[in-house]
């Protein structure tokens, strides 16, 4: 089974897509990340002056600060996952290939053939072992790319992604707008308050946008993935075989 599916091409490209398809929009969003921390550093650098009495000035962007520390880490965790999903096609490129199960099924003729030896009780299991091992890894780089794209593209999780994607970028378009108050000499403090106002509302909201896009891709990088390698390796590696499998056994 598994040298027909690695002989047939269509198969390990349409994988391959998914994964670049995952990649793309954790690209995506990294750029909108970078583009919100840069556009932030503008307006914490923002000084507006007003009269109340005394000249004085204020910098209202610096209440942004918490959230810049934020979406920069945002930031980070997007560029892994993109580096992560890259990971996952390089390693599927390499076993998609006819050599691997040729491999396996050639230490698999090496074990059957020392089946019958008494003092090769030990290294037939080594060899068993490997053999499985390898199945495993190779489920992992067949299944992960549909099943993660299965995973984004169900309603629950692509509406929640979409929704806050989507936020973010209507976000970044109101801080492009926050920071055209720069050079402002004089404006009146009912105006501030309410620039204050709405740019703590806005950290509110892109910092649940935020977690949001961060916990898809935990769950679509991380957990699932380890969750299909542990239940291939919990199905094959755990697995005992007979009283067959040795001389004793017999």
């Amino acid at each position: 089974m598994m040298l027909s599916v690695s002989a047939f091409d269509r198969l390990r490209v349409a994988g391959d897509e998914q994964l670049a398809a995952a990649s793309n929009r954790a690209l995506a969003t990294f750029a909108i990340a970078r583009t919100i921390n840069g556009v932030i550093s503008v307006i914490q650098e923002t000084q507006v002056g007003f009269s109340v009495g005394v000249s004085t000035t204020v910098a209202p962007g610096q209440l942004l600060d918490p959230l810049n520390d934020l979406i920069e880490r945002f930031s980070t965790a997007a560029l892994i996952a993109a580096t992560a999903l890259w990971a996952m096609r390089l390693l599927g490129d390499l076993l998609f290939t006819p050599w691997v199960p040729l491999v396996l099924f050639g230490l698999l003729s090496v074990r059957i053939g020392l089946d019958r030896c008494a003092g090769c009780v030990d290294f037939n299991q080594i060899l068993i072992r490997a053999v499985r091992m390898g199945i495993v890894v190779w489920l992992f780089a067949a299944i992960t790319p549909w099943a993660i794209s299965g995973v984004h593209n169900s309603s629950v999780v692509q509406g929640h992604y979409d929704e806050a994607t989507q936020q973010m970028d209507a976000a970044k378009q109101q801080l492009n707008a926050f920071g055209s108050i720069q050079n402002i000499l004089s404006i009146d403090s009912a105006k501030i308050r309410e620039t204050v106002g709405q740019l703590v509302t806005m950290t509110d909201r892109l910092s649940e946008q935020a977690i949001i896009v961060l916990a898809v891709y935990v769950f679509e990088i991380v957990l699932l993935p380890m969750a299909i390698f542990w239940f291939s390796a919990r199905l094959l590696l755990s697995y005992r075989a007979s009283g067959t499998d040795t001389p004793a056994g017999r």
